[in-house]
């Protein structure tokens, strides 16, 4: 198939997935639609690969394969989905940690801007740049073929379809997603919300540091910070907590994290629908304190404009959570915001415990599950760091 060529006018220096739009000649005689698949040459007419090409974004080019002779078609689309489920097959037990995992990592699996989640038997289909609009049909026949059985099902990131200046409400209306549907993970049982759920509906990147909080929870009395849909809250729960409670102000994630404590007939959580700095503002006041505090907020920081203010509610926030930990206590805390660095992230909560006058011992720095995997050319990928603390006074 003879595609629309795109040249690059600057050198390419590097293998990153991104090419930038300062560094491309706009196609001559010839208005390309956002994400069209196109050809990549250099000023000297030398291939450099195929890539989706959106001629108004920052991001033009976004490579989806280097090798002259690899069409991108039907089989080019099966063998990336093969390869990718073998990498977790071969990397995660899920006969011991459940029936969900993320598939697709983007660029790590050789699909920028593509999310595809499998829960149970549902393969959720999160597309983030305009080409997948026209690669759906390849894709849904692709995932029958390696999981027969399953259905495939579009939901669209809103904000993303915004910058990308298109709609993905028409596959959304082929390929719709249940109201919801079932899941196990470490012996928990969890329903994900696909009318109301963030992302894709349930945070899959915390499976492993969701055990982890179980294994430390036994006889200790917890408190999770912005609970979500009760994730950590139960896996303390599961651990052998000696009482657990749960803040959120989210009316919507309370009611989820209601409803995945009476699938576990989890009654002793205590669900709170309050601001987290209110109560742990009078938690201080109190005297209330915990043996294991997490704190998990939701993205704070959308690109590079944000960086500054997400840093300092950080500081906030790790600040106001410190305060809760009994002496040598544990505190897990956490940031999904692949925008802010993670050593500055990590000096705002080193921060926090140092003008709290606070020794914070760190035993454990952690990222997502092995089913989000990093590109080594592509280190934006890597956004959720977790660092798992001893705070003493």
């Amino acid at each position: 198939m003879l595609l629309p060529l795109v040249r690059l006018k600057t050198p390419r220096n590097s293998r990153h997935p991104w090419i930038f739009k300062k560094m491309t000649q706009a196609p001559r005689g010839v208005r390309l639609e956002a994400g069209s698949l196109v050809e990549v040459r250099n000023r000297d007419g030398g291939f450099i690969g195929r890539a989706f090409y959106h001629p108004e974004n920052t991001i033009a080019l976004r490579m989806l394969t280097e090798d002259k002779d690899e069409a991108v078609d039907s089989a080019f689309f099966l063998r990336r989905l093969r390869d990718a489920k073998t990498l977790r097959e071969a990397a995660i037990d899920l006969a011991r940690s459940g029936d969900s995992y993320r598939l697709v990592h983007a660029e790590a699996d050789g699909l920028p801007g593509l999310v595809i989640d499998k829960f149970a038997d549902v393969l959720l289909i999160e597309p983030y740049v305009a080409g997948w609009l026209y690669m759906a049909d390849e894709l849904v026949a692709a995932l029958a073929e390696l999981f027969p059985g399953c259905r495939a099902v579009v939901r669209a990131d809103a904000n993303a379809a915004k910058k990308e200046g298109v709609s993905f409400a028409k596959l959304e209306k082929r390929f719709p997603a249940p109201g919801h549907v079932d899941i196990t993970e470490n012996g928990i049982r969890y329903r994900v919300d696909f009318l109301t759920g963030h992302k894709t509906g349930f945070f899959l990147d915390q499976r492993d540091n969701r055990a982890r909080v179980a294994f430390l929870a036994k006889g200790r009395d917890v408190l999770d910070c912005c609970c979500y849909s009760g994730g950590f809250a139960l896996s303390a729960w599961k651990g052998g907590a000696k009482r657990v409670e749960a803040v959120d102000l989210d009316e919507e994630a309370l009611a989820m994290a209601k409803a995945n404590c009476d699938l576990n007939n989890a009654s002793g959580i205590d669900l709170l629908h309050r601001d987290v700095f209110d109560e742990l503002r009078d938690r201080a006041a109190s005297g209330r304190d915990h043996d294991l505090v997490v704190l998990d907020p939701p993205k704070l920081a959308a690109g590079q404009d944000d960086v500054e203010r997400a840093l300092k509610t950080y500081y906030d926030m790790n600040k106001a959570a410190l305060k809760a930990v009994r002496h040598n206590g544990l505190f897990v805390t956490c940031s999904c915001s692949g925008a802010v660095p993670e050593e500055r992230w990590r000096q705002a909560v080193r921060k926090a415990a140092a003008d709290s006058n606070l020794n914070l011992t760190i035993f454990g720095t952690f990222g997502p599950g092995a089913d989000h995997p990093v590109a080594g050319d592509f280190p934006q990928g890597r956004y959720l760091k977790a660092l798992f603390t001893r705070v003493s006074h």
